[in-house]
């Protein structure tokens, strides 16, 4: 056994401990004080079973447990790494090739004892080589106020959730934020998501967690890349580029997706937004290149099951889809779709508000079942568009863009875009306060921000990291 305890200079009570894969934690955390550092020993943990279990940190001196050297302790083989108490950081963890049956990651030690306002950050999670074929997650976030960030998670092949937010009666209010989701191959079957936050039977919950600023490449596991099953979650500011699937509001209501970038660089399957249930607000969001249809259309309303089960396909019920601009998408938009024979409530009273659809030669919108108390308001089509937008009322305009230096095209000349009819979305895609009621996501009149997310999120020690 091999356990260091070393006074950190500036500060005579806090104390860093460093411990080796043999070491015994039991009484070295017995010991352990908030401002205490425990340091992991360079090299590779085999098979490391680590439970770091109710730790009192505060929020002016956390409890640290790092990597000696970012990026150098790297945990393989039957990974079971657990954290519970308040105030804990765990950092600079190199996870690679995780193979045991158990999930390999949790906010929490036992089913009761769980993580508060804890955070994960500057980690990787990867699969290079064949693993298990038993489903397991990599990550479980329990408890309350809990972050993951900076953190690379990619090539898990076996079945299970990458991470998982469990959801209770009292609401999680985690943040997920400048993570990297990379490749993930189809999984073939349900089970392949990269985010899940909530279960069916929960779905009602309130659980109001953030996903933002994260970065999911080729996140192709199945048609739900993240897969949300509880209520007034935020997802806002993410690029997703080439993923087989769509960010899938499955049950619950009241979620926000805002000021998101889909890029599918015309690839069969790559999807946007898919919504289910009520009071859902999807704007400001940019799709480009994307080449799915029905579930995977760039904007989607299911048909629901009226007092159907919780595992069901709730109404859409007055959703807002305001400024989202969508180019060169094989559907802009399907209405009405029906995956199961009992899903016939057809979406009712939602908003289509300052939309810019530039289809190309593609579908503009594509209805299955006609909805019912549709608002169709200030929304502008391309002036040549022909397919399907005789199904709603709008306006053919000639629009002109530009391609931006984040990438995006954004108006070069906005007069197309004007609406008189005023817009209630105070904001654009970059956060700014909009200075006029134009369609689309961007007002070009507010400045621009630059989110290279492609190469600014993941660990600090992997950038760059474009593949």
């Amino acid at each position: 056994m091999c356990v260091l305890f070393v006074l950190l200079a500036g500060d005579v009570s806090a104390v860093e401990i460093r411990i080796t894969p043999d070491s015994d934690l039991k009484p070295v955390l017995k010991q352990v004080q908030a401002g205490d550092v425990i340091v992991l020993a360079n090299g590779t943990w085999t098979d490391p079973k680590l439970k770091f279990e109710s730790l009192s940190g505060t929020a002016e001196q956390p409890i640290r447990i790092r990597a000696e050297s970012a990026g150098q302790v790297v945990l393989t083989g039957a990974i079971e790494f657990r954290v519970s108490g308040t105030h804990v950081t765990v950092s600079g963890l190199s996870i690679r090739n995780p193979s045991g049956t158990s999930d390999v990651f949790d906010f929490r030690t036992h089913s009761s004892v769980h993580a508060h306002d804890c955070r994960i950050s500057d980690c990787s999670f990867e699969q290079t080589e064949p693993g298990s074929d038993k489903e397991s997650r990599w990550m479980n976030i329990y408890g309350t106020g809990n972050r993951v960030d900076h953190c690379y998670f990619a090539g898990k092949t076996n079945a299970g959730t990458t991470l998982v937010v469990w959801v209770a009666e009292t609401p999680g209010s985690h943040r997920i934020d400048h993570n990297h989701f990379g490749p993930r191959p189809e999984l073939g079957k349900n089970g392949g998501e990269t985010i899940r936050i909530g279960t069916s039977d929960v779905s009602e919950f309130n659980n109001k967690t953030i996903v933002e600023e994260n970065y999911f490449e080729r996140c192709n596991g199945e048609a739900e890349i993240v897969s949300n099953k509880s209520c007034e979650n935020i997802y806002r500011h993410n690029l997703f580029e080439r993923c087989e699937g769509a960010l899938t509001l499955r049950h619950g209501h009241r979620c926000v997706v805002d000021g998101n970038v889909f890029l599918g660089h015309e690839e069969n399957r790559t999807g946007g937004v898919r919504i289910i249930g009520s009071d859902h607000r999807v704007t400001n969001n940019y799709f480009e290149g994307l080449r799915g249809d029905a579930e995977r259309a760039a904007i989607c309303l299911m048909n629901g099951i009226q007092g159907g089960p919780l595992n069901g396909y709730a109404p859409v019920r007055n959703a807002l889809i305001a400024h989202n601009t969508v180019i060169d998408c094989k559907v802009s938009m399907e209405i009405g779709v029906s995956s199961k024979k009992k899903a016939t409530v057809v979406p009712s009273d939602c908003r289509v508000s300052h939309n810019a659809f530039l289809p190309g030669k593609w579908e503009l919108f594509r209805v299955q079942n006609e909805p019912s108390q549709f608002s169709w308001i200030g929304n502008k089509c391309q002036l040549e568009t022909t397919r399907g937008a005789d199904l709603v009322e709008i306006e053919r305009v000639d629009i002109k863009l530009a391609r931006g230096k984040d990438g995006i095209l954004r108006p070069s000349d906005s007069k197309s875009l004007h609406s008189d009819q005023p817009s209630d979305v105070q904001t654009d895609i970059d956060g700014e306060i909009r200075n006029s009621d134009l369609a689309g996501c961007d007002d070009p009149s507010t400045p621009v921000t630059i989110r290279d997310l492609a190469i600014t999120t993941g660990p600090s020690w992997r950038r760059p990291l474009k593949l």
